[in-house]
């Protein structure tokens, strides 16, 4: 397929959204304290907010209070950060850090041969199961690379290395509703993509292989991709060339993986592309930023905040949004706040979903490593 030029790589920005974002932070000699500025109704309040900052886990709740909960110590470079019930895990550098946030108790539940250079961690359907998937290699080649995606059993406190790539990276995107396999997005230094992987986790290979297009069209995913909560849908963004207009027109594609069918969704407000992907906790809503134009135009206009009801096929606006300079991070466990991290500056906003209403939290001016999911 024929592409515009693009010059920046994007594929990895799930890995560097808060790095980039915020510089190295200093040694505070207290705790730094995150102030709240409500543009919600009063009787509203998000969700109390975990994140890393000074090597230190913090949280801050509604009423501007930060506690320390933990010091992580050394163990290299924060690369993403979950939380299980009372248990935060983060992934470092030098392996899989699992803090007790009742006892304020740390520890590597899992140690690296070799430090990791950049990685993912995530949640999966089945609450006892997270995915992590690490690079070693930052060469950007048809070669380069590589990839390890490891399995770590929550309430067993055990972990097991289900598939290991030399070439190219891969990102575990959950489990399928049987919980034998891996749903993975093959990623080079392109953010294009053309196929998903059906990882056996018992025979730590590639048993399918699921693309992009079909016999209807011929599209590339570009950039994100998201597995519904009960794995019964797989949502992606898609981009194809227009030769006569010498232009990329994107789409929303969801896959039926009972069926293998693949609906498309022309987007609102065309031209336009979205940005990120969330599904709501009961796999009806598909939450997306909408921007105008295409993802290398250099403007900083947004659309805002978008859902995709999937059984209704409609589309809705949630919120506006100042510009496209700002990320998806997660939605909560009831659906009804989805929090939002800007590129540029040390805060956070969180959405009201049923209202649209936003409540923004300014981070340490020295900046934070990484906001727990």
């Amino acid at each position: 397929m024929r592409r515009i030029e693009k010059t920046i790589f994007t594929s990895f920005w799930t890995f560097c959204l808060v790095l980039s974002a915020c510089t190295t932070p200093a040694t505070p000699s207290t705790a730094p304290t995150p102030t709240y500025i409500p543009t919600a109704k009063k009787e509203l309040a998000p969700p109390a907010l975990l994140y890393i900052a000074d090597n230190q886990l913090y949280e801050q709740q509604p009423d501007g209070t930060t506690l320390i909960s933990s010091d992580l110590g050394e163990e290299g470079d924060v690369m993403n950060a979950v939380r299980v019930e009372d248990i935060v895990f983060v992934l470092r550098g030098k392996g899989l850090q699992r803090i007790d946030m009742k006892t304020g108790k740390t520890k590597m539940a899992v140690e690296f041969d070799k430090t990791s250079l950049w990685g993912e961690l995530d949640r999966t359907s089945d609450d006892n199961v997270l995915l992590y998937s690490i690079a070693q290699d930052s060469a950007c080649s048809s070669t380069g690379v590589g990839a390890t995606i490891g399995l770590y059993q929550v309430n067993k406190d055990i972990y097991n290395d289900v598939f290991v790539r030399d070439e190219g990276y891969v990102r575990p995107l959950g489990l399928t509703r049987d919980r034998q396999s891996i749903y993975g997005l093959p990623l080079g230094c392109d953010p294009e993509f053309d196929r998903f992987w059906l990882i056996s986790i018992d025979q730590g290979k590639i048993t399918k292989e699921l693309h992009t297009w079909d016999t209807t069209s011929k599209e590339y995913g570009e950039g994100y991709a998201a597995l519904s909560p009960d794995a019964h849908f797989l949502a992606f963004a898609t981009a194809y060339y227009v030769e006569s207009e010498n232009s990329l027109k994107y789409r929303l594609s969801i896959y039926d993986l009972d069926s293998l069918t693949i609906k498309r969704y022309e987007l609102p407000k065309p031209p336009s592309y979205s940005d990120g992907l969330l599904w709501s906790p009961n796999g009806q809503k598909l939450y997306f930023i909408l921007n105008p134009g295409a993802s290398y135009d250099e403007s900083s206009e947004s659309y805002g905040l978008w859902s995709l009801d999937i059984h209704s096929d409609v589309f809705s606006t949630v919120t506006s949004l100042d510009n496209r300079s700002i990320h998806l991070v997660i939605i909560s466990s009831d659906g009804q706040w989805i929090l939002l991290q800007p590129e540029t500056e040390p805060s956070v906003t969180y959405v009201h979903v049923p209202t649209g209403e936003q409540f923004v939290t300014n981070l340490p001016a020295e900046g934070v490593e990484q906001i727990v999911r």
